[in-house]
């Protein structure tokens, strides 16, 4: 058995099963394809869970918000045809999204804009030149909590380990054959050591370690939902 092999099988398993949080749907209307790229880059690194769709125009969402139902949108203010308030507008009038909390993103860093953005219903309003992973993660957090309270829809703790046992459930049976076979390897080199009762290797130490820790994880999901981290 190769031991390098097994430890990042493993830790590949650990990583995955850190992913399986809910996200947070997120649209963005931008003309700009380096913005776009930016807006998702700056999305990642919010360690948000975002869920990204991206749309270039006007013409083109109302095809996307027939689509899905999102948490938030990031609209930009300048657009080819109309601009950021003509899509809030259209965006309020939609009969799925209708009550989507809106952001604006523009480039005119201005009152007047940002005093249109507000009045259209948006609920933040961001220029680009301050657009970082901060200021990015605070507005999405800002505008998404209240929405959620307001329509009821916020989390119980009951309602997040059930889901998280419901994700935790998919992947029982892809983890514990790697778990089995791992363990029982584990077991056969130790006992083919000169000295069973000296101090582990250290792959077969921390392949131990990443062990105990995933059967704790399936056989309480809640350490996931607990934020544990798993490391090596």
């Amino acid at each position: 058995m190769d031991m390098q092999q097994a430890v990042d099988d493993l830790e590949k398993l650990a990583f995955n099963l850190h992913r399986t949080a809910p996200g947070v749907k997120m649209l963005v209307l931008d003309d700009s394809v380096f913005d776009r790229r930016r807006i998702r880059r700056l999305s990642h690194d919010t360690r948000l869970g975002i869920i990204l769709d991206e749309v270039a125009s006007i013409e083109a969402l109302g095809p996307v918000l027939d689509q899905d139902k999102f948490d938030v949108i990031l609209v930009d203010y300048n657009l080819p045809a109309g601009d950021g308030v003509d899509a809030v507008r259209m965006i309020r009038q939609h009969v799925l999204n209708r009550d989507c909390p809106t952001i604006m993103v523009t480039g005119d860093d201005t009152s007047e804009v940002a005093v249109k953005s507000l009045k259209s219903g948006c609920a933040d309003y961001i220029a680009k030149d301050r657009l970082t992973v901060e200021t990015l993660r605070n507005s999405i957090v800002g505008v998404i909590e209240p929405a959620m309270a307001a329509r009821g829809t916020l989390l119980t703790q009951a309602e997040i380990e059930r889901l998280t046992a419901e994700i935790m459930a998919k992947y029982t049976h892809a983890l514990q054959p790697k778990l089995a076979r791992l363990i029982r390897d584990m077991r056969m080199l130790k006992a083919a050591l000169p000295d069973p009762g000296a101090n582990l290797p250290e792959d077969l130490e921390r392949i131990e370690r990443q062990c105990i820790q995933l059967w704790t994880v399936l056989l309480d999901p809640r350490t996931v939902s607990g934020g544990r981290e798993f490391r090596h």
